[in-house]
């Protein structure tokens, strides 16, 4: 089974075959979505985190309003920070939307994970590439950043990683093995008896958390984790943080 200390889910994930951005395309887009995933002290479950409500913002060129008397969105980190095991039981982070510079990050390449360079928290970001820094610095006056909520919680698993090479679905939903709308329990147990080697993805869907524009829907931002069979037992040995171009 599947366990999260704010949310539990087991499941697959598909997987991003090797891409890199170009510098005819928009990078990435940045994020504070899901803090941290790990495997329990057994083995048998995930343990997902969200970032702080405080904490909790994507960057967008989308023209938005939110509440003005908020305050600055915190934007210490990108993609890593602490946060608390009960983010998700209270869903409604604060901020106001702010013109934002990047920095950017290779994705999946003919390198792979290895080479990959990571974002703040370690993961390696998926569709980036050397254009990225030149983009924001070009394009900071059209980004923005907003306070988000997370309307669903997706995991699914897809397979070994032989599978996981064979699929390439990009950013965005898969066939969620679970979700959780709006998840406020303290914890969650899925169906999944034990928690398998192979590839999963853990998915959020975001939206707007306040003001005129709350509820919109910004999409998905995704993580995708290969779990591995070890001496000392399963261990996550890849991260890749999987977002949509700006």
């Amino acid at each position: 089974m599947l366990r999260t200390s704010s949310i539990v889910a087991t499941g697959g994930l598909t997987a991003i075959a090797g891409c890199i951005g170009s510098n005819n395309e928009p990078p990435p887009r940045k994020s504070n979505v899901i803090d941290n995933i790990e495997l329990s002290a057994d083995g048998t479950t995930l343990r997902i985190d969200p970032f702080a409500e405080s904490n909790r913002w994507v960057q967008s060129r989308r023209d938005l309003e939110v509440n003005a008397s908020a305050g600055p969105t915190n934007q210490t980190r990108d993609n890593g920070s602490t946060a608390s095991l009960s983010a998700l039981s209270k869903l409604s982070p604060v901020g106001t939307a702010r013109a934002a510079k990047g920095r950017g990050a290779t994705g999946r390449g003919s390198g792979g994970y290895s080479s990959a360079p990571r974002t703040a928290n370690g993961r390696a970001w998926f569709w980036g590439g050397s254009y990225t820094n030149g983009w924001y610095d070009d394009h900071d006056d059209e980004v923005s950043q907003y306070p988000v909520d997370i309307a669903t919680l997706g995991v699914a698993y897809i397979g070994s990683n032989a599978r996981f090479e064979e699929q390439d679905p990009g950013p965005g939903p898969i066939n969620w093995d679970d979700t959780y709308d709006s998840p406020t329990d303290a914890e969650i147990e899925t169906s999944v008896q034990e928690l398998q080697p192979g590839w999963y993805r853990v998915g959020a869907n975001i939206v707007v958390a306040e003001g005129p524009d709350e509820g919109t829907d910004l999409g998905w931002e995704c993580i995708d984790l290969r779990v591995e069979q070890t001496v000392d037992g399963k261990e996550i040995t890849e991260r890749w943080k999987v977002s949509p171009r700006i």
